[in-house]
Parts: structure tokens; sequence; C-alpha cells
């Protein structure tokens, strides 16, 4: 990092003394008197607002008021070759006003920073061989098939925090990865090693059974509650890693819901700095007053409590010895200005009313009825971080995520 705040200095004077215009900067505003990890995302029309003169074949170097490399990543969000974003990775002190240069390069000077958020899909015939996969398509019931592997069952997605998995079947469950590592690990797993067991990086550490787990989804219509299978296909795709973020999405193909079939896209994002991975689904079809839930899995002794913050970001959360280490682990659903119009809203903690479902051990959180949701997943394991021994720590560790969502970095560019 050094050689890479030396280089960008020396980049930046070479530029200042070429042109007498003022370069565009920066300027991002951390309001609130919490000092932050956050990634700041900018479409292409303000990086070219930034870079006037950018092309495609340029990288670019970021640095702040000391000269300082700010890591990024260039994301292409519709796999067609083309980058359509940047998420830039910034420290901010309480109340912090950063300001930021960006400019072209040659692809040849272009900064390499250390990979922090990973997504990882490993598809074999048998252990201990897998080969990572972009994209991949399924139907039915995998598991069916003796010579298919999926490596840690299915897509895991982790940051510098924490890590998750999905089991990519018809359960269609989320596990969490409680971690002791910054470093991506996921990948290593699930081969030769042996995840349920603590090692130095971490462990698996939920039992979902047939709970909607650490943020499942579910489809509520009429009366009843249908978990999401994609038994007549379900695909992934891999978006984005890097640094920043990773960003994968599922997408479930001919969905029925009792006699009706829909598709359904579910957009998962990890970033940087987070206790927490983001989930926006869209439903697509003719299914009127359809419902959105997820969850968090109630298998194991702990203590659940609802509330909504001086945001009005809804919560509902839960906490105890309910790892698979025996150690507190809390966990957390909240979101994100969703309630105007729904004042009523709660979380059923036990059993939606009135409503027949095989979903079992759950904490049902309801979305507002619509076909688009945005929701939050928190998790804190006692191992890996010292607030999560208590149950006020891991409540400040959610009402602070839930602040910084609540209260997005400001950008501005001059």
């Amino acid at each position: 990092m050094k050689n890479w705040k030396l280089l960008a200095g020396v980049l930046g004077i070479t530029m200042c003394s070429c042109s007498s215009t003022k370069t565009p900067q920066l300027l991002l505003n951390n309001a609130i008197d919490i000092a932050r990890t956050e990634v700041v995302v900018l479409n292409k029309n303000q990086v070219q607002q930034l870079v006037p003169t950018m092309s495609e074949g340029q990288a670019f170097t970021a640095i702040d008021a000391d000269g300082t490399a700010i890591p990024y990543q260039l994301d292409d969000l519709d796999s067609d070759g083309i980058w359509d974003e940047m998420a830039l990775v910034v420290d901010f002190d309480a109340k912090e006003q950063k300001v930021i240069t960006v400019f072209a390069s040659a692809k040849a000077n272009s900064p390499q920073f250390q990979k922090y958020t990973d997504v990882h899909f490993g598809v074999g015939k048998a252990k201990p061989e897998a080969t990572e996969v972009q994209k991949y398509t399924r139907s039915y019931d995998p598991r069916d098939k003796d010579s298919l592997f999926f490596q840690m069952e299915g897509p895991a997605w982790e940051n510098d925090k924490v890590g998750f998995r999905m089991y990519f079947d018809p359960r269609n469950g989320i596990d969490i990865f409680g971690k002791t590592t910054i470093e991506p690990t996921l990948s290593k797993q699930g081969l030769t090693t042996d995840y349920h067991t603590q090692d130095a990086w971490g462990m698996d550490i939920l039992k979902v059974g047939t709970s909607l787990g650490a943020g499942s989804l579910a489809i509520k219509y009429q009366d009843s509650l249908y978990r999401l299978t994609g038994w007549n296909a379900a695909r992934f795709e891999a978006i984005a890693e890097g640094p920043a973020r990773a960003i994968f999405k599922l997408t479930y193909l001919d969905e029925f819901v009792a006699d009706k079939s829909i598709n359904v896209v579910h957009t998962i994002t990890i970033e940087k700095g987070d206790w927490f991975y983001k989930s926006d689904v869209e439903i697509f079809g003719a299914l009127d007053n359809a419902q959105i839930f997820t969850g968090i899995v109630n298998l194991k002794p702990n203590k659940a409590q609802q509330y909504i913050t001086n945001d009005g970001t809804f919560v509902l959360e839960s906490y105890g010895k309910q790892s698979e280490n025996n150690d507190n682990l809390g966990m957390a659903v909240f979101l994100k200005n969703q309630l105007d119009g729904f004042p009523d809203f709660k979380a059923d903690l036990f059993n939606p009313k009135s409503v027949n479902t095989k979903i079992t051990d759950t904490y049902y959180v309801p979305m507002p009825v619509g076909k688009k949701s945005t929701f939050f997943f928190v998790s804190g394991w006692e191992p890996s971080d010292a607030a999560f021994k208590t149950g006020v720590g891991f409540t400040a560790t959610v009402k602070e995520s839930a602040m910084n969502v609540a209260n997005p970095i400001i950008v501005t560019i001059k």
C-alpha cells in the first residue's frame, strides 16, 4: 500500500502539471456520529464526470487528500463484458468528510488490492475435486444424482467478517460460517476439511433443519406459506467479487405457488466490513397479493425481540447459545425504509397466523405486501468478535448496522 501511495502521488503530480483545468473531485460525507468502513458505489456516468477523458482500456487510481490509494473494483452487473459501477472502500471517522480524486492510468499501472469478499460455487463429481463455476443451472433434486457433487452443498459467500452458504437443492436453506480470519477461506472448505469442527479460520455454526435458516425465502399466497425450492429450474450467476463487495444472483424459473407459475430473482450482496448481507427479491408473474417472507432459525435456546429503530428500521433479532459450537450467536433481520403505510408491521415470532406450511422452527419476518422487497441479515458469533459475548453487544452492532444502512454516505462531485 505504501508503494501505491507513492505511485498515486507521482501520477497525481504528473496529471496536475499537464493540465491547467481543475480536476473534478469526489466529496464523501459521513453525516452520522459513527466511525465506519463503507463501500461507496459510483455509476459509470459519475466516473465519467470525474474522469471526462476515460476510455474502456484504461485503469483508474483513486486517492484521498493525503495521497493514499483507495481500494476499488469495477463491476459488470449485466454480464455484457463492460463495467457498470465502481465500488470504493473508504474508511470514515465520525462525521468525517473526505475528498477523493480519481484519474485514469494505463492498465499496466493498475493498482492491485487485497481481496476481502468472495463468491464461490464448486461443482464436481466427487470429493476432493471441484471446479468453480460462474454460472450453473439445476432442476429437481441434484442430491439424487450420484455423479454430482456440490462443494459446500451450494454457493458460498463471505467478506472479512462472516460467511454464508446456500443449499442449492429444494431445501434452499441458508447456513452461516463463523469466521476468525479476515481472509477469504470458504473456497478451500468442503473438499478435504471438516467445516463442522472449529478450525483456525472458523466453522459452520448453524443447524438449519426445515427452518428458513439465515434468511431463506418463502412466499405467502392465500392461506399457505410456500418455501422457494427451485424444483423446476434454479440458476446461479456470480456477478462480482473483490476488495469491496461480492454479488451473485439466483433465479427461480417456473416456480409453482399453489397453481400459479412465477419467476423469482434473489440478488445477494455482501460488502467489506459488514456483519450482514443484503437480499433484493423480486417476483415476476401473475401472483396478486403475494407476500415475501424470510426468517431466522429457532432450533436452540435463545431470546428474541423485535423493535423499530430511531431511523424507522424494523428489526427482529435472536441471541443465545445457539451455535453448533455451543457458544453465543446472534442473528437478526432488518428492513430499511419499508414501514411507510405499514404501521402495524410485526414479525410473527412463532407461526404465521392461520397459514399452512411445512416450514418449521422459524421466527418469521413478512415483507410488506408486494412483489419487490429488500432486507438485511446479520450474524454475530462470539469467537469472531468480543462484542458478541453478550446480547447487549450484539444488539448494539445490529442497531449500528441499521443506522449505517439508513444513512448512506452522501456523494457529491465538484
